[in-house]
């Protein structure tokens, strides 16, 4: 018998405690009537003397059994039975056929007819009404098989799709360690929901900050419902939308598929996690921030503390210069004056004053160098503004 045929029905918990039912195929009312009256405590019968459109008795009835007979009025059993099985949502009735005919090659006909098995005439009843309870158990064995591999199968689909989607929360993990702004997080969110066709608003709340996305299309209804969410529980279900709630973050997940009870469990799942990702980024990047900060704070201080450092060492060089060039005037009077005095010779007297002169410009020179470290200053100035 082809049980295999029987693994593809899958009935309902009903079908497993109703009676197996039995369609009597027989143009012989007294045989119909004999089987009716030595099953019907057990199994369902119906009867049919063959002159029906079978595959519309087929679908009417929907029988678990067929015993069918080969000598009918004016067409065969093995004809009716190849009509059957060559329909693909009727190929898995059991068909026994009843027949007076004893050959080997009527039963041969029959095997390749497609039928399961064959009982000969004269009926047997008790034998017959075993042998249907036998096919019946190995029916209920074959729907619970079929049912137990539905079931591991759906598992085993659950758990597929579960080892992609953790696979998809790694990926979002790994590529979020190189983001340093929340709007590059932003981004990186928007292509993990949509690979679940899944729209959502969120809100990042940095120290001194608060920014939503998407920038261009939330709306002020949304912006209150993530602003509740800074003070709310973790997660918040009110329709087909969920608020799940951080520290740092705020979700709302909208349009979720409720019916869908395996789907929003997974979500709710994935969402947690994510959660955990994301601050664990906006902890860096808002630490990254405040040492920007603090670092540019601290360049504006010493840029500012340094100009000014230069400033005055500009101005005292200036006034040392000043002061120096007038100290060298008056040496210069001074020295003309007492020269007229010494009672040098006009030789003498020339030679001290070009020593003199030679000196004032060696002195003149060294004044001038401060014109190079004021510009070696304010290049040091300059580039402390570019670093800025």
């Amino acid at each position: 018998m082809n049980f295999l045929r029987i693994l593809i029905r899958v009935k309902g918990a009903a079908s497993m405690t109703s009676k197996t039912k039995v369609l009597s195929v027989d143009d012989n009312q007294q045989n119909r009537r004999l089987i009716e009256l030595s099953l019907n405590t057990h199994f369902e019968v119906v009867s049919s003397d063959g002159n029906d459109d079978f595959l519309e008795l087929i679908e009417r009835v929907r029988p678990d059994i067929i015993l069918m007979d080969i000598m009918l009025e004016g067409k065969t059993g093995f004809n009716l039975c190849k009509q059957l099985k060559a329909s693909e949502d009727n190929d898995n009735i059991i068909i026994i056929f009843v027949s007076a005919l004893l050959t080997i090659e009527d039963k041969l006909k029959a095997y390749a007819c497609g039928a399961d098995d064959y009982i000969c005439k004269p009926i047997d009843i008790v034998e017959l009404n075993e042998k249907l309870k036998s096919v019946e158990k190995r029916i209920q064995e074959a729907e619970s098989l079929a049912t137990q591999c539905k079931q591991a199968s759906n598992v085993a689909f659950t758990s597929m799709k579960n080892a992609s989607e953790l696979g998809l929360l790694i990926e979002f993990f790994t590529e979020t360690l190189t983001l340093y702004t929340p709007e590059d997080l932003y981004k990186k969110l928007d292509e993990f929901f949509l690979q679940f066709d899944i729209k959502f608003s969120l809100e990042f709340r940095l120290d001194n900050d608060k920014i939503q996305f998407p920038v261009q299309t939330i709306s002020p209804l949304e912006l209150e419902v993530l602003i509740v969410g800074r003070s709310a529980q973790r997660i918040i279900s009110f329709g087909n939308n969920i608020l799940f709630n951080s520290q740092w973050c705020s979700i709302l997940i909208k349009n979720l598929p409720i019916e869908d009870e395996a789907f929003v469990g997974r979500i709710r799942d994935h969402v947690a996690t994510l959660l955990s990702i994301i601050d664990s980024r906006l902890m860096f990047i808002d630490s990254e921030n405040k040492r920007t900060n603090e670092r540019e704070k601290a360049l504006e201080s010493l840029s500012h503390t340094m100009t000014d450092s230069f400033s005055e060492i500009k101005e005292v060089f200036l006034n040392q210069e000043s002061e120096l060039l007038a100290l060298l005037a008056d040496l210069t009077r001074n020295m003309d004056k007492k020269a007229l005095t010494m009672g040098l010779s006009e030789e003498q007297e020339s030679d001290l004053l070009g020593l003199f002169e030679e000196t004032k410009d060696q002195f003149n020179d060294v004044i001038g160098s401060s014109v190079v470290i004021d510009s070696k200053l304010s290049n040091i100035i300059r580039i402390l503004s570019d670093i800025h």
